[in-house]
């Protein structure tokens, strides 16, 4: 009977070993609710255009999205790791949506990468003691460092000014503008290789390549968008970049700081044939019209640095965040060669729970937007932003919270009829959030 007993016990054992070799987590949130908006833009002409929303909405506080991560124990202090995260929509008639929002330099998508919304797909080896690395869809350092030191947590709300989370208000924003969505940083980089240390003695760095695995010229007398045989099998198109990050640390204090640059490459023009019609007004609109250049040669380079702190009171947590950008045209005509645009904003916040079932934060910060010319007559738009943003929970368990948060930002310039300048948004949200 014991050696029966014994046998049993064993067995357990050993299935339970076998068991804790390899594990998979199924994880998400879903994020809805209510949000309105009251804004004023200023249009190239000068003219006013206010605008008012009111909708039930989703993904005000995070993003809603589904994930599986894993890892399998290899041994020796060994694993290997994999996560894919795709976003949801869940207020769309399609729950696996499809990302559409794009960085305006790079023209990459920062938001879904394929029809289902393709967040995070990787896989890697982690050793104990020395670090990891990863290929696949991921995270820049500028977003991981972001996501440690920022007092809304990446709230979808506008308010922000280091990360551009909100949809509402982009219109009359160019570029990096005070709204603009993804206009801080890029958020995400395509086949991309990362790797990050362990921690010793508090500090842990960083560092990320992402690869133009296609490079592609464009034909400026075909249909839009035709390619010339020049390509290569792969990820990318014409584009790459390369990050680093830093961070540290010692008992309540936490600093980190990351910088990232990447290229955006076009070789020849790109065009569209005379099979297109004049969408336009007027006796020609419906009309096909001739050949011509969508863009021309293309030459980005676009430069990202961030800097922040937190520190941890017990009663509070107090943040400071600094973030640049600038991305510089190296191609094209002599009259857009060597623009430049500038962005630079700094914020900060504090973030504490009231009592155990209510969390608030709040944030305040500005900066400066300096875009390239619009055209030979205009003036490039040099313009100051300010925003803040207010947010609060009740947790009503665990994985379950109520939020509201409200935000506003608004743009001047010293100079008069700046495009950009004289704009102004106010965004307020209601909804709940379950993670899972």
């Amino acid at each position: 009977m014991k050696k029966s007993l014994f046998a049993v016990a064993a067995m357990t054992a050993v299935a339970g070993a076998a068991q804790a070799q390899s594990s998979v987590t199924v994880y998400g949130i879903l994020d809805m609710g209510y949000s309105g908006s009251n804004q004023r833009l200023v249009t190239a002409a000068g003219q006013i255009v206010k605008t008012t929303t009111s909708a039930f909405t989703q993904s005000q506080e995070q993003t809603s999205r589904l994930g599986f991560k894993g890892t399998e124990d290899l041994g020796g202090g060994a694993s290997a790791f994999f996560t894919v995260e795709i976003g949801l929509t869940p207020m769309a008639t399609n729950a696996s949506g499809s990302g559409t929002t794009k960085d305006a330099f790079q023209n990459t998508s920062q938001n879904g990468g394929s029809a289902i919304d393709n967040r995070q797909s990787f896989v890697g080896l982690k050793k104990n003691g020395i670090g990891q690395f990863a290929f696949g869809r991921q995270y820049t350092p500028i977003f991981n460092a972001g996501a440690a030191s920022d007092a809304s947590q990446y709230a979808n709300v506008a308010g922000n000014v280091i990360y551009q989370g909100s949809a509402v208000g982009t219109a009359s924003d160019s570029g990096m503008g005070a709204a603009s969505v993804n206009g801080a940083f890029t958020n995400r980089a395509n086949s991309a290789l990362t790797a990050q240390s362990d921690s010793f003695a508090g500090f842990r760095v960083s560092g990320m390549y992402a690869m133009a695995n296609q490079n592609q010229t464009m034909n400026p007398y075909g249909a839009q968008g035709a390619a010339n045989t020049n390509t290569s099998a792969g990820g990318a198109t014409n584009w790459n970049g390369w990050g680093v990050g830093a961070d540290y640390t010692w008992n309540k204090l936490f600093a980190t700081v990351a910088y990232q640059s990447f290229n955006t490459q076009y070789t020849e023009n790109v065009g569209y044939s005379s099979n297109y019609l004049n969408l336009g007004s007027g006796a020609s609109a419906g009309q096909p019209i001739s050949g011509g250049v969508l863009w021309g040669q293309t030459a980005l380079q676009d430069k990202q640095t961030y800097a922040a702190a937190t520190y941890d009171f017990g009663i509070l947590k107090a943040y400071a965040q600094w973030v640049g950008r600038k991305v510089t045209n190296n191609a094209g005509a002599a009259s857009t060669l060597g623009e430049t645009v500038n962005r630079t904003a700094q914020q900060i916040g504090v973030r504490s729970y009231i009592t155990p079932t209510i969390e608030a934060w709040a944030s305040a910060g500005n900066g400066k937007y300096k875009g390239a010319p619009l055209s030979a007559t205009v003036t490039a738009p040099n313009v100051n932003f300010v925003g803040y943003q207010l947010g609060g929970n009740y947790y009503l368990s665990k994985r379950t919270n109520l939020y509201a948060i409200y935000g506003q930002t608004g743009s001047s310039s010293a100079t008069p009829n700046t495009v950009g300048s004289g704009n102004t948004l106010s965004q307020y949200s209601l909804g709940m959030r379950h993670t899972f």
